[in-house]
């Protein structure tokens, strides 16, 4: 594999129908159900990366990219017509699963990966790379010139919408002379409305600001960048990373604007912190990481003058891993691992490795950066974590995708049933690999719920305050057809051979 690195994405999430133990979080006693759960177009399959966002009045917003000429824009988006090879879209969908409105956002070539957040005004930040030198730009945007590409990436883009999707607020460009992207989980918005975006350059003359930790990029490196909230200026970039080959996977702040990021590195000399949980690389076999990678986990001041904590953590997975915080001091990575010496906690829902690669769940106080819980969660064979969120300081919500039949379920389970085939893919997708979710309470160290889904490579999951989960999962294959066997609402069920599947779980309460 070239360095062609697109960050595996996320994938699965749960239906619902079983009753959550007792916990301190608002689905206290509850059960989740299917609230709506439908296909909303083909995506590219080459490189698709798409992400998933909610707003407080239960809504979700999908983002991604498509080749889809018949893609449901809606009348008076701000593009509703396929520019190039693929674009970029976002879709907002009421509670109920009916599209608010749909816009495509591209040039007249290839949009690729996209990342997503809403602010509490319903204003849309994207992220994403392009190699479309005619992107829609906007006067006065901190960078309005196409800066080039390489052999699989172009530009980074950075984009506000307004809340009707109709209106595009500013678009800038971001990046050097070769490869440069980012994706889902790499975006989000501080207290003042600064927009804090990171991802992957290979580009020497990627934009840095002056006295950050680091103002030099080479090879393949992580940023981590942030633009004022008009899009005009470039308030801070810096590297972080050595630029062997470095890529930010997931971005978290916290309520005093402090930057969290984690990634996957084959970087052997990454600036660690003293009180790292690992100061030492385990190095993969680097050909086509048949013994999969490293990942890295980091906390940088707003400023990105200082770098705060950096550890390697979880050597051997999949490519992807990701990140979330919750208040007061809750920080969340997952992903997955094959490291024998993984730190986990007394209160461990897995104390060791079962398969050829588990998931984690590592939680951190993230005042101090230390550990506070983190556990092994797999079965015998291969599995990943793709997705986590909080609904609340103690319960983690993680999706991801397992071939392990015996993947930890819970007795309430929607989906128990593993499908058995043909050890050889045989042209059905569900024999390939299961999505799963699985709900941690972290406190007491119980698995309060876990299930099957279907089939699907990749899946973004976010909560809403209420504890509401949306969804949007890569549910088909790239080469041939196949039933998934995801669930689908009302008569929505086409099923074309790469599709985006769209939902929104429900939390059902006592009394509802």
């Amino acid at each position: 594999m070239k360095i062609a690195l697109y960050p595996l994405v996320w994938l699965a999430i749960l239906l619902g129908g079983a009753m959550l133990a007792q916990t301190e979080t608002g689905v206290e006693g509850g059960a989740y159900r299917l609230g709506f759960s439908t296909y909303l177009s083909h995506t590219d399959k080459y490189a698709a990366n798409f992400d998933v966002c909610t707003d407080a009045a239960g809504n979700t917003y999908v983002s991604g990219n498509t080749r889809d000429r018949n893609f449901p824009a809606t009348a008076g988006a701000y593009q509703t017509d396929l520019k190039g090879d693929a674009d970029a879209f976002v879709v907002k969908y009421s509670p109920a699963g009916e599209i608010v409105f749909a816009t495509l956002l591209g040039g007249s070539r290839r949009e690729h990966h996209t990342g997503i957040t809403v602010d509490k005004d319903g204003y849309i930040y994207l992220v994403g790379g392009t190699h479309s030198a005619d992107f829609p730009v906007t006067p006065g945007a901190f960078d309005t010139t196409f800066n080039g590409e390489g052999e699989w990436a172009g530009d980074v883009f950075v984009a506000k919408l307004d809340p009707s999707g109709s209106h595009l607020v500013f678009a800038t460009f971001l990046g050097g002379e070769v490869d440069d992207t980012a994706g889902a989980g790499d975006i989000a918005v501080d207290s003042v409305g600064n927009i804090v975006v990171a991802g992957t350059t290979c580009s020497k003359d990627f934009p840095a600001t002056s006295g950050v930790i680091d103002d030099q990029f080479t090879n393949q490196d992580s940023f981590v960048s942030k633009l004022s909230p008009d899009g005009r200026t470039l308030l801070m970039s810096t590297s972080l990373g050595n630029g062997v080959m470095d890529m930010i996977t997931g971005l978290a702040l916290d309520d005093h604007d402090r930057i969290y990021v984690t990634g996957f590195t084959l970087a052997a000399d990454l600036p660690t912190s003293d009180d790292a949980l690992r100061r030492e690389l385990i190095r993969p076999r680097v050909g086509g990481f048949e013994d999969g990678i490293d990942h890295f986990v980091a906390k940088i001041d707003g400023s990105g003058r200082k770098l705060l904590y950096l550890t390697y953590l979880g050597a051997g997975g999949h490519m992807g891993s990701t990140i979330a915080w919750a208040p007061p001091d809750r920080l969340a990575v997952c992903g997955s691992t094959k490291e024998d010496g993984f730190p986990v906690t007394d209160k461990a829902i897995g104390w060791e490795r079962r398969g050829e690669r588990d998931g984690f769940i590592t939680v951190f106080d993230s005042d101090d950066m230390s550990l506070l819980f983190s556990s092994f969660l797999g079965g015998s064979e291969s599995d990943h974590v793709m997705t986590c969120s909080f609904l609340d300081e103690n319960t983690v919500v993680i999706g991801g995708k397992t071939s392990s039949a015996n993947f930890p379920l819970t007795e309430n389970a929607q989906y128990a049933d593993y499908p058995v085939w043909e050890t050889t893919f045989n042209n059905t997708f569900r024999g390939r690999r299961e999505s799963f979710v699985s709900v941690v309470d972290i406190k007491h160290g119980r698995l309060l719920y876990s299930t099957f889904l279907g089939a699907c490579f990749q899946l973004r999951t976010d909560c809403n305050e209420a504890g509401d989960i949306s969804f949007v999962a890569e549910s088909g294959q790239r080469e041939a057809a196949g039933t998934t066997g995801f669930p689908v609402v009302g008569d929505r069920s086409e099923e074309p051979p790469t599709y985006l599947m769209v939902g929104r779980l429900g939390v059902e309460r006592n009394g509802d």
